[in-house]
């Protein structure tokens, strides 16, 4: 061969396939690496997201469950408890005193004291779903939201038109107490005292919750409620008419 010969014209060595094919290896090496790394930060992280968000919803679902099963404390005198199941996953059930106080105020009769709500919480990394009064509410670090409206209402009743406000709430006694666990747990609300006040002639009745800064439900409350002003029944006329129930429980793990 003449050493004048271009290069491009020269025969390949002998070594020159041996480093193609390492060259190749390195790079879908490199691709497998890089699509690995990216399915593991992108991939996992939406599949972990995608497990605590439901999660969540299942906390709601059986805590709306649960809802519907305590709140038939309300409806009768006759029903003393009520049994529910909740499946914590690492989460942690609180119940005690304390929670939202509501105020019923009555224009025409004296009005009946506050009433101390406490509360029965699930709560897991920082997001709460908590039974309130009847209420269902969600909670996290932005605010709270309601999924359960209270049992309250506002109604024409007989020929004569007569308005009646029915107002019906579940408050929950005894010292705060927790409970973690990663299993299923039962859950049952005994009723300690029923009871039913009527008012004649109340005149305007307008319920308020306190929902200051410490209140972590007061969004929801305020939601549920309406508007600042409270829920109210006889603006247009006054209500002839109050029930008042409240029921005393206990929850025990």
């Amino acid at each position: 061969m003449n050493r004048d010969d271009p290069v491009e014209d020269r025969p390949l060595g002998p070594g020159t396939r041996g480093i193609s094919e390492v060259v190749a290896f390195v790079l879908i090496f490199a691709i497998i690496l890089g699509s690995v790394g990216f399915l593991y930060t992108t991939g996992f992280g939406a599949m972990n997201s995608y497990q605590e968000n439901e999660q969540q919803t299942n906390a709601v679902r059986a805590m709306e469950s649960l809802t519907d099963n305590f709140n038939d404390v309300m409806r009768s005198d006759g029903v003393n408890e009520r049994y529910g199941e909740l499946t914590l996953r690492g989460g942690t059930i609180t119940t005690g005193d304390g929670g939202t106080e509501i105020t019923v105020d009555l224009d025409d009769t004296e009005n009946p004291d506050p009433i101390q709500l406490g509360e029965f919480a699930y709560e897991d990394d920082g997001e709460i779903v908590a039974y309130e009064g009847g209420a269902l509410i969600r909670a996290d670090d932005t605010g709270s939201v309601p999924i359960r409206e209270p049992q309250f209402t506002c109604r024409d009743r007989g020929s004569e038109g007569e308005t009646t406000a029915v107002v019906s709430l579940v408050s929950v006694t005894g010292e705060e107490r927790s409970f973690q666990s990663s299993s299923g747990t039962g859950v049952t609300m005994s009723v300690e005292e029923y009871d039913t006040t009527v008012y004649d002639e109340p005149g305007e009745v307008t319920i308020t919750a306190d929902t200051d800064d410490d209140n972590e439900y007061g969004v929801a409350w305020e939601s549920m409620l309406g508007d600042d002003d409270g829920w109210t029944c006889g603006e247009e006329s006054d209500v002839d008419r109050l029930v008042l129930t409240v029921v005393d429980v206990e929850v025990t793990l």
